[in-house]
């Protein structure tokens, strides 16, 4: 178990002094990782009496620079929560203007967003694996907070200093501690101390004996266990395929929490950084890309068994021979209207458009859901293992139960076909499966955005 797992588990069982030091051994490994510092603030902002109290000055610092992490990442759920983080934090300062104000800013962005929408948002919804299982969550704790700042707020004088709104939607001049400054207070937190303003300040007594305890039961879960070795960095197997308007990388890691992954996707390169299992960091690193991406339509998507990287092409159509560029001179392949040939096996691609004559859905369906036959040939276990190769897991498969896309291979595979596609299939799979009440579903949106489609009936 990571330190960030074993932070979670602490935080879980109200053990705030122990999850302290835990984030905070997570965040010398991975100092740029939002959550990190959102679930650090919780901890801060839970510190029971005994443990010297709700530390709200480090809970704010946390969550402002999780907010900007997140605000470089455009990540919305992450900026939410963070948001929320410094609130709180706001809250148990008792500047209560600026809670409020922080509080109206998510009430505007949060619980009036629509909860359902009409049939084509769901079927976009379930196109795309949307979960709103985070998002509901926050709207409720974000309306219990709503109300107990209102409530403050009421209660105040005219003139009270703590209704005042001195603070902005973001910020500004927010420094991230440094490796040393976060080495740093880890070896407080171990004394019994709490970082406060950038200084170690001694807590109660009874904080300090429950830190040594605490110190003393992060260093036994951090030991090496018996158990079976882990993966390690070099054992980490990735692929990749491209469609018309996109590259698509997988990194076959197993059992990586969303949280602990930190990517950055740019216009020429990819840097994706998370823990293994072993304790050990894995990291992932294009650059240069063999062509330019468009980086705000790229995105990454953490699944049990491993990580999907979804690359944007800036060019449609352009082919690319590899990952990575070998030539500072490149030229774009000229998009046509003629279908590339299909890639090797190790590289299998996915149609996005039926542009190019009508596709027999019943037939695909057939194909995806028989069986396939079991190989024969094996390779020679020693030399997989050297070359870092070894066998695909049943779970990374689109139809597995562990997979996000469904056990269903043929749920699976519109799923992916959604995922790759381009923005007029996309509308034209929406449209004629909505319209149709699920009897219809066309990629062709010369055809589909002509007119109403029409639910299928049989006519037998």
């Amino acid at each position: 178990m990571n330190a960030a797992s074993q932070g979670d588990a602490a935080l879980a069982k109200s053990d705030y002094v122990t999850a302290l030091q835990h984030y905070t051994r997570a965040l010398i490994e991975l100092p740029r990782a939002p959550p990190y510092y959102i679930k650090r603030s919780t901890a801060y902002i839970r510190l029971k009496p005994a443990d010297g109290g709700p530390n709200a000055q480090a809970a704010l610092h946390d969550a402002e620079v999780a907010l900007a992490f997140a605000r470089e990442r455009a990540k919305r759920d992450l900026i939410q929560a963070a948001q929320l983080r410094r609130a709180v934090a706001l809250y148990t300062m008792e500047r209560y203007g600026d809670a409020g104000f922080l509080f109206g800013l998510l009430e505007g962005k949060v619980l009036d967003q629509k909860e359902g929408g009409d049939a084509a948002d769901k079927v976009k919804d379930v196109m795309s694996g949307a979960k709103t299982g985070p998002a509901k969550g926050l709207a409720q704790e974000l309306q219990i907070w709503l109300m107990k700042v209102r409530a403050k707020l009421r209660a105040l004088e005219e003139g009270d200093e703590r209704a005042k709104v001195t603070v902005g939607e973001a910020p500004e001049g927010v420094k991230a501690p440094s490796e040393k400054e976060l080495k740093r207070q880890l070896e407080a937190l171990k004394a019994g101390k709490v970082v406060e303003d950038g200084k170690s300040v001694v807590s109660t007594p009874a904080g300090e004996e429950k830190a040594k305890e605490a110190a003393a039961k992060v260093a036994k879960e951090s030991k090496p266990t018996t158990a079976a070795p882990a993966q390690t960095p070099d054992k980490i197997r990735h692929e990749w395929y491209q469609s018309n308007d996109s590259v698509v990388v997988t990194l076959y890691a197993k059992g990586v929490s969303k949280d602990s992954v930190d990517a950055e996707l740019k216009n020429d390169s990819v840097s994706v950084q998370f823990p293994l299992p072993s304790g050990s960091e894995y990291a992932f690193h294009l650059d240069p890309l063999f062509a330019p991406i468009d980086e705000s339509a790229s995105k990454l998507t953490t699944f049990s068994t491993k990580i999907e990287l979804v690359l944007r092409k800036q060019t449609p159509g352009q082919k690319w021979s590899s990952l990575e560029s070998t030539s500072t001179d490149i030229k774009p392949t000229t998009t046509t209207s003629t279908p590339a040939p299909p890639p090797p096996a190790s590289a299998p691609s996915y149609p996005t458009s039926s542009r190019h004559g009508a596709k027999d859905w019943d037939k695909l369906a057939s194909n995806l859901t028989a069986k396939k036959p079991k190989k024969t040939k094996k390779k020679d276990s020693a030399k997989a293992k050297a070359e870092g190769e070894g066998e695909a897991d049943d779970s990374d498969n689109e139809g597995s139960v562990d997979s996000d896309y469904g056990g269903d291979p043929v749920d699976g595979f519109f799923k992916k076909l959604y995922a790759g596609a381009d923005e007029d299939t996309r509308r034209a799979m929406i449209k004629s499966f909505t319209e149709s009440n699920g009897t219809s579903l066309s990629t062709n949106w010369g055809e589909v955005g002509q007119g109403k489609v029409e639910p299928y009936e049989s006519k037998d």
